[in-house]
């Protein structure tokens, strides 16, 4: 009598494995793919706050500094007006005791404690209705802005200022300190503030020595003296 084995695919005979087992086997297969998702999202999450922690690093690395306040034009000041419309408006003036100057078609317009781009905005704005090309430019050629620097220098007398300068550049501007007559440790700025005159006294020797972390800006028209020494005999 020949044995009749069961062929029929569809139900296959156990292969020994309870359900328990079975369900088990599909909790820890579970926990796995729940573990990787976890760490995959922590992980792209890191990225992103790592991208913006990263742009933002590239971005204050890299915007400009901002550029410092531009200095006011006062009386004796020089400026170049050009207009790219029409350059027979084109003008070199001086600005006036009376804190003007004057232009073709605009006449009489105040200066003096406007900025260049200040003036240059307003020029703008009063050639507007006479322009077809409302583009104008101004430039400072020269200043009448200067310090004065007496005492125990080599070179005493009026320094120019057409650029920001501390007290102990315009010292060398004026030939530097006398080293057989000056007290550098006594130096004194003279400034006229609110129509009332202030005295400063500073210790240059830090300066001279590069340990000055905040050296004296100087205003236009300051007076720096450098004292001379006293000799006790």
């Amino acid at each position: 009598m020949k044995t009749k084995l069961n062929a029929n695919p569809v139900n296959p005979p156990a292969v020994g494995v309870s359900r328990s087992s079975r369900l088990l086997l599909v909790g820890v297969v579970a926990l796995l793919l729940g573990g990787l998702f976890i760490l995959s999202g922590c992980e792209h999450t890191g990225g992103e706050f790592s991208k913006l922690d990263s742009g933002q690093a590239e971005g204050t690395n890299s915007a400009a500094v901002p550029a410092a306040a531009s200095s006011r034009l006062q009386e004796g000041d020089v400026v170049k007006v050009v207009f790219e419309g029409d350059t027979n408006l084109n003008a070199v003036v001086k600005v006036q005791l009376n804190g003007s100057i004057t232009l073709p078609l605009a006449g009489e317009l105040k200066a003096a404690g406007k900025t260049q781009q200040e003036l240059q905005a307003d020029l703008r704005q009063v050639y507007k209705p006479l322009l077809q090309v409302n583009e104008i430019n101004v430039s400072i050629i020269s200043t009448a802005a200067a310090v004065y620097v007496s005492g125990a220098v080599l070179r005493p007398g009026r320094v120019s200022m057409d650029r920001p300068l501390t007290a102990l550049e315009a010292i060398m501007e004026a030939g530097g300190f006398d080293l057989n007559r000056s007290k550098p440790s006594a130096v004194v700025i003279l400034r006229i503030e609110n129509g009332n005159q202030k005295r400063y006294t500073v210790d240059m020797r830090k300066a001279l020595r590069g340990e000055d972390p905040t050296p004296f800006q100087l205003r236009a028209f300051d007076i720096v003296h450098v004292p001379e020494k006293t000799f006790n005999f």
